[in-house]
């Protein structure tokens, strides 16, 4: 796991100011990688490398790696946990190894059969930079779900990229301007956090974006999309047993929970008392005996550490409470923002960190947790609402004679077909509509509908693409806070629900294994029975809920302007949205997050004045 940075030189060649840019990013990325770095350039490319060391710790796995030959170079972040099986195949072919890195199984592997060829073969986490000499191409990837970022930056003379948008902003000559638009959608609730920048000239790389860049310019193409993966015969076919299901998923749980185990550092869990988490510790344990957990507790509202702990003694793992006080919750809040390069929409934020920060101190440098579960077995409770939306078409369609009726109602639900699409808002949830804003998630819901034709019944139908949805919604920012606050402290975390065949495998299941009788994640319960206690299997789903009380009365820092003058607020405006934030905390985290976000990266603040500045605003609201 590491922090990558680069510079492409359109026309002329690297000099010595794109060499310091280098040393500016990679100081930037430190927190990525405070164990080694390394440099490269040639006459068009420049690479800097920040190491943090899991798999094969010697100076001879360093990077960027290059070929025996010298005409293949790679600059990598991530794992890639087949890498051994993928060594046995090029060893096959006659390549030999001078390291027990998985960074030189990529390397080879990219440079023997091609990035169209080796990438999809690539089970884990990864984004990276390859320069292929022989065709003087650069290619970008990342990996098909997007765990870990890239970057991108087109400057007209040069393409920029990094593990991070601080390192491209980081760069001498790169303009640090905030995209207003992106921070209204912010506001508007879009996912929006992995694939898209709030600075104004910097892109993201998209989940399995596969990029190549050469003298005529980039081409943009992706190895992997649920659209293109699924196939809907399989789901509508499907006649396996129940039990011949359980039996194949905790297989693939096994296998894939055995992969993420490897390192050679120490390794953790992040075990709160649902059953995701648990049961990745569960079958940690068989893998890493030795191993410990993890649980925030808060010191305000309710907390996961007794149901965790109860997880905990069941399976055989101790567990170590991670406090958290309004006073840590003041310290971390701003410094969460400045590593998420967005808001901190999510009063977690700030306690993931704190895990993190915990886990470095205990010498603990790979993190495994539960997320992906929800979204691949269909765990959300706004899945299940969509059952009951479509449930009610089909009344519709029995009380309509009329043909015609009954496909105008159709073409209505089709176009939003979930309870939380675009259009489809309560009194409650007035922001929805606004999802509207941006199309290429909102225009993702049909096409997934769409290509799930053939599934029945309509309810069916409409809650697996729900379930699909959310791999390129929720998902998304959920990756990006996880990636960019455990690397805060310079700490892996790992997703084994997102392996190549557990995702495979998912996507394909049809709905009675995701939600039956009322029960959501039906199969992966089945599965948790053989190994957690059953009070915490049958509780309902709580999410990482940190209370209220943490960031109350902090709505006060909207006064300071900066929020107010990029939105253009009047002042009647902004005080009925700190009249808003007062009493509802969603939108005081997102709008006190934003203010936050503008004062660390336009104001050139610091956290530790922020942290000043929330405690008296919280002071003077009581």
């Amino acid at each position: 796991m590491c922090g990558i940075a680069g510079v492409w030189r359109k026309r002329d060649p690297i000099g010595g100011g794109d060499l310091s840019d280098i040393a500016r990013m990679m100081q930037a990325l430190a927190h990525r990688g405070p164990d080694d770095h390394g440099n490269w350039n040639d006459a068009r490319l420049a690479l800097g490398h920040r190491r943090l060391t899991i798999i094969d710790p010697s100076p001879a796995a360093r990077e960027p790696m290059l070929t025996a030959s010298g005409d293949g170079v790679l600059c990598y972040n991530g794992e890639v946990y087949n890498f051994r099986a993928l060594r046995k195949s090029l060893e096959a072919e006659g390549l030999s190894f001078r390291t027990v890195s998985d960074t030189e199984v990529v390397l080879q592997a990219l440079h023997q059969w091609g990035p169209q060829k080796a990438v999809p073969l690539f089970d884990g986490m990864f984004s990276f930079a390859y320069f292929d000499a022989r065709d003087d191409a650069l290619w970008l990837a990342r990996d098909r779900l997007g765990i870990k970022p890239m970057s991108i930056a087109d400057t007209g003379e040069r393409v920029l990229f990094a593990s991070e948008d601080k390192a491209i902003l980081a760069c001498h000559d790169f303009a640090r301007r905030i995209d207003t638009r992106e921070l209204t959608l912010r506001l508007a609730w879009q996912s929006r956090d992995s694939s898209y920048s709030v600075f104004d000239g910097i892109e993201r790389l998209p989940p399995a974006g596969l990029w190549r860049i050469t003298g005529n310019g980039i081409e943009k193409h992706r190895f992997w999309h649920v659209l293109d993966a699924l196939e809907p015969a399989r789901i509508a076919g499907d006649k396996t047993s129940d039990a011949g299901h359980v039996a194949t998923l905790r297989t693939l749980l096994e296998e894939s929970v055995e992969l993420h185990c490897i390192a050679d550092t120490g390794l953790a869990t992040a075990c709160s008392g649902g059953v995701d988490s648990g049961l990745i510790t569960a079958l940690a344990k068989r893998f890493r005996p030795e191993m410990h957990g993890y649980v925030v507790d808060p010191k305000l509202g309710r907390s996961e550490a007794q149901d965790a702990e109860r997880t905990g003694r069941h399976v055989g793992v101790s567990l170590r409470r991670v406090p958290l006080d309004q006073n840590r919750f003041f310290e971390l809040w701003p410094r969460a923002v400045w590593h998420l390069e967005t808001d901190g929409w999510h009063a977690s934020h700030a306690a993931l960190l704190a895990l993190a920060e915990q886990c470095r101190a205990d010498g603990v440098k790979v993190l495994l947790t539960g997320e992906g579960s929800d979204e691949l077995f269909g765990g959300y409770k706004w899945q299940a609402s969509t059952i009951r939306l479509w449930r009610h078409q089909s009344w519709l369609q029995r009380l309509f004679r009329s043909k015609a009726r009954h496909d105008r109602k159709f073409a209505e639900l089709r176009r939003a077909p979930f309870s939380n699409s675009t259009g489809r808002g309560s009194h409650s949830d007035r922001t929805v509509a606004l999802r509207a804003l941006s199309p290429k998630l909102n225009f993702l819901q049909t096409k997934l509908f769409d290509r799930l034709e053939g599934v029945a019944p309509l309810s069916d139908r409409a809650f697996l693409a729900s379930c699909l949805y959310d791999l390129y919604s929720h998902l998304q920012d959920l990756l990006h806070r996880h990636d960019r606050l455990s690397m805060a402290a310079s700490v892996e975390l790992r997703v084994p629900f997102l392996e190549n065949r557990l995702i495979d495998f998912a996507i394909h299941l049809p709905r009675r294994q995701k939600f039956r009788g009322g029960t959501g994640k039906w199969l992966l319960k089945k599965v948790a029975e053989g190994h957690l206690p059953r009070e915490n299997i049958r509780a309902p789903k709580n999410g990482f809920d940190i209370a209220a009380a943490f960031s109350a009365g902090t709505q006060g820092l909207l006064r300071g302007g900066l929020l107010r003058h990029a939105m253009k607020w009047s002042s009647p405006e902004l005080d009925d949205l700190i009249d808003m934030a007062g009493s509802h905390e969603a939108s005081r985290l997102r709008l006190v997050g934003m203010e936050m976000l503008l004062r660390l990266y336009v104001e050139g603040d610091t956290a530790s004045a922020l942290t000043e500045a929330l405690h008296a605003e919280a002071k003077s609201a009581r």
